[in-house]
């Protein structure tokens, strides 16, 4: 169904970060006064994993309005960097030679598309979504129709992309907080992972998208496993969880329980 549904998105109008080079392709950095908006101070917020469910959506942003699903064209998720708040939360496995604190991105793919979740949150700060997504860059994006009816883009939003490379973290936040959130952890770079350096999504975290994914309908289900890849860019999410079955029968934290469940 998924599959379908992309065929008929005939001539999408892929995100300014799609056409750019890597260095520059954190596209257009949204200031205050850029920053996609609706009247009443509403900002218009992009999802693409665990907020993919309004449950879950609502568990972080309680007074959001307007939650619908959505489609971004021309890119791909991919789980290719570590996120320090796993580590700090203390779900990371330790697990000998394998790496399992990976977190969720998108990048540019030609010709691919992922179902998201867009919502407006009153009242809120941009300086405060940037710091809670401290590892990415907030760019304006369009986003089409789920059904991909038309060719143009129904509005824009703001999504987190990867920053162009570490030192644009150490620049915007400072070297203090890059040995807070990896340095302590032995974590030597965000977004130097190679796609055969065997980076592996956070368990906790991946079931927590998984079910968020799963509660938005078969749709945004279907995108999120069949779309979404490990660092390789071969290997899909489903392709993954049949192989790590446990992912899904392992639970949070009792800690955690409420917050990563979908």
């Amino acid at each position: 169904q998924a599959a379908v549904m992309l065929s008929r998105v005939a001539r999408p109008v892929a995100p300014a970060w799609h056409h750019a080079s890597p260095r520059a392709s954190r596209g257009r950095h949204c200031s205050m006064e850029e920053q996609p908006a609706e009247a009443g101070g509403s900002l218009t917020v992009i999802g693409f994993g665990s907020l993919l469910s309004e449950r879950s959506a609502r568990s972080t942003f309680p007074d959001l309005t307007g939650f619908q699903l959505a489609r971004v064209c021309g890119c791909r998720r991919v789980f290719r960097h570590p996120a320090g708040i796993f580590f700090g939360r203390g779900i990371v496995p330790d697990t000998e030679g394998k790496l399992e604190c990976s977190s969720l991105s998108v990048e540019a793919c030609e010709g691919s598309s992922v179902v998201v979740a867009v919502m407006q949150i009153p009242g809120l700060d941009f300086d405060a979504l940037a710091r809670r997504e401290e590892e990415y860059e907030l760019v304006a994006t369009p986003f089409h129709a789920l059904d991909g009816e038309g060719d143009e883009p129904i509005g824009e939003g703001l999504m987190c992309v990867p920053l162009a490379a570490d030192e644009d973290f150490v620049k915007k936040w400072g070297p203090e907080r890059y040995e807070v959130a990896y340095g302590q952890h032995g974590i030597k770079t965000i977004w130097g992972w190679g796609p055969e350096s065997g980076i592996l999504p956070c368990p906790t975290y991946l079931r927590h998208c998984v079910l968020a994914a799963e509660k938005a309908g078969p749709v945004a289900y279907a995108s999120f496993l069949d779309y979404s890849y490990l660092v390789d860019r071969k290997t899909t999410i489903r392709e993954y969880l049949k192989s790590r079955p446990d992912i899904m029968t392992a639970l949070p934290p009792p800690s955690l329980m409420e917050r990563y469940n979908g």
